[in-house]
């Protein structure tokens, strides 16, 4: 048998006592980096017209944003403040919205989850389809948010809607220098990027999915839009959600468009709001 001498103990202990500390220092080191390397999500979806008539279209509908999991996500297309509460009683996951009744029927609304910390402020004007604008915040994430729908039929006025566009950009780069305009722009690439670069804006496009469009018919009119200091700091990447098999037949009938999806770094180091 053999004895440990009383030094022994003690540099056994400390050495005990040391390995202990290096591994809780480092598991609080990960969840720091983990903490600062969480991502927001924000998805735009234009939809047929919230909520769908078949219960299981509603159905797949709420599925898909669970799948998804977005933080924010900007609807276009929902009709009035009853379809609102709908959505809030459907889709459990989102707690707040900022939207405001029209009679055009084809509003826009931003919903978000609790996390999220979301100020309705005010719309901007001269849209066919009201825009629906927000300030929101998450850790070191925070931007204003301005979702659209852009005229469809009416070239000219959809023209007019694009020059009204860079007047809403300055005065909300006032509250932040982060802008996001996202949404149904019924615009074309290159047209797109030709409007951004008019609005001093940049278009973040889908790595990977060149030649995929955001409707079912291949046409891509649905973007974001962010602004140079977004673009430079917390802007990821962004991609479109598409659907095979039965998903398709479904998304189909949901809506014409397909949701686009959007990560943004949330770094406490910044946020920059005015």
């Amino acid at each position: 048998m053999f004895r440990i001498s009383s030094d022994m103990k003690v540099q056994n202990t400390l050495l005990v006592i040391t390995s202990i500390l290096i591994i809780f220092l480092n598991g609080c080191s990960g969840t720091r980096s983990r903490a600062q390397e969480e991502n927001l999500i924000i998805a735009t979806w234009n939809v047929r017209g919230y909520p769908e008539s078949q219960q299981a279209d509603r159905d797949w509908f709420g599925n898909q944003l669970i799948e998804m999991n977005p933080d924010i996500i900007c609807i276009q297309e929902i009709a009035n403040q009853d379809r609102i509460k709908t959505f809030l009683a459907n889709e459990f996951r989102f707690t707040t919205v900022a939207f405001l009744d029209s009679s055009d029927g084809q509003d826009n609304a931003i919903f978000a989850t609790e996390k999220i910390e979301m100020e309705d402020i005010p719309d901007p004007n001269g849209f066919q389809h009201p825009a629906q604008a927000a300030y929101v915040a998450y850790k070191g994430f925070d931007a204003v948010i301005v979702t659209v729908h852009l005229s469809w039929t009416n070239i000219s006025l959809r023209e007019q809607e694009k020059v009204i566009l860079k007047k809403v950009i300055n005065l909300m780069l006032t509250i932040d220098p982060d802008v996001i305009i996202v949404g149904d722009f019924n615009t074309q690439e290159p047209q797109i990027q030709e409007l951004a670069e008019s609005l001093g804006m940049l278009v973040m496009f889908p790595s990977g999915q060149d030649g995929i469009g955001t409707t079912h018919a291949g046409n891509r009119y649905d973007h974001f839009l962010i602004s140079p200091d977004l673009a430079n700091e917390e802007a990821l990447s962004c991609r479109i959600q598409t659907f095979t098999g039965d998903d398709l037949v479904k998304a189909k009938r949901v809506s014409d468009h397909l949701p686009v999806i959007a990560f943004f770094k949330t770094n406490s180091q910044y946020k920059d709001r005015k």
